[in-house]
Order: C-alpha cells, then structure tokens, then sequence
C-alpha cells in the first residue's frame, strides 16, 4: 500500500506544472530501447532491458505502444497499451502510459502471468528527434491472481524516430 502511495504522490508532484503544458504530435514512429531496474522498493533489485515501438499514429492525442523486455533470471514481459505526449516546454516530454500484457519470471514472481503496467516517463526531445530520458514504472496483475505483490522499474530510455 505505501508503494502505491508514493507512486501516487510521484506521479501527482510531476503532473502539477503539466496543467499548462499541452498534449504533443510525434511526427514519426519512435522505436526506444531502455535499461534499468526492478524491485525498486522492496527486495534487491535486478536488471532489465527494454525494445519498445510507438507508432505515430494518434487518436485524441493517445498513440499505441508495444513493449518486449528481458531481466535477470528468466524475466520476460510482452505488453501493448496506450500513451500520451505532453509537451512541457520546447524540448521536454512527459509520457504517461498505460498497457498490459504477458509476464513470466524465474525469480520475480508477481503473482500472474497477465500484468498491467502504468508508467511516466520524462524525456529530452532533440532537434534530431531522438529523445533521452527517465522512466518510472509500476507493473501490477491488478488483483486478478491469489497474490498481488506488484514491481517497480526505473529505467533509462533513449528513443529514435523512424522517418
């Protein structure tokens, strides 16, 4: 309950400047590979890496993603979801998202092999389009399985434009 609560309390500190900031158009496919950890709270935490594609394609400013990523012992998470881009500024980008998906693991069990994940991410937009930034993830059976333990990540992303 206290992880959820400071991803709570995470997500609302970051999202209280975004009330002036408007939502952004990626002009082109982005693929993002990203590196990090999970078990960020609780246990020791271990390491994951991360392909992603985020289509360009938008509908009321919420574009689709697909996700693969692998970790330490096994770990293989496969999802597809939703996100938003909102631009703070000339150059940043804050991306909520929200997906689900297949999760399977030799030394994290999280209870389900159906998980939900719901992330922010902060990113640098370069002139390029290539972005650099940080992502927050929490991944969840949302109560569906006999236990319900959850992770977080934290993780570095870097994304390329596909033109």
């Amino acid at each position: 309950m206290n992880r959820r609560r400071l991803l709570l309390g995470l997500t609302l500190l970051v999202l209280t400047p975004v009330a002036r900031a408007g939502l952004a158009d990626e002009p082109s496919h982005l693929l993002c590979a990203g590196f990090g950890t999970m078990e960020l709270l609780d246990k020791p935490p271990f390491y994951f890496w991360s392909a992603e594609l985020r289509p360009a394609w938008n509908l009321y400013h919420l574009r689709p993603w697909l996700v693969f990523g692998m970790g330490e012992y096994d770990t293989r998470y496969a999802a597809a979801g939703v996100l938003a881009d909102i631009a703070l500024g000339e150059r940043w980008r804050l991306t909520p998202g929200f997906g689900g998906g297949y999760y399977d693991s030799n030394g994290l069990e999280l209870g389900h092999h159906i998980e939900f994940r719901s992330s922010i991410e902060l990113s640098y937009r370069f002139r390029s389009g290539h972005r650099l930034g940080v992502a927050l993830a929490h991944l969840s059976n949302g109560s569906i399985g006999d236990r319900n333990p959850g992770t977080e990540t934290l993780g570095i992303v870097w994304c390329l434009p596909l033109r």
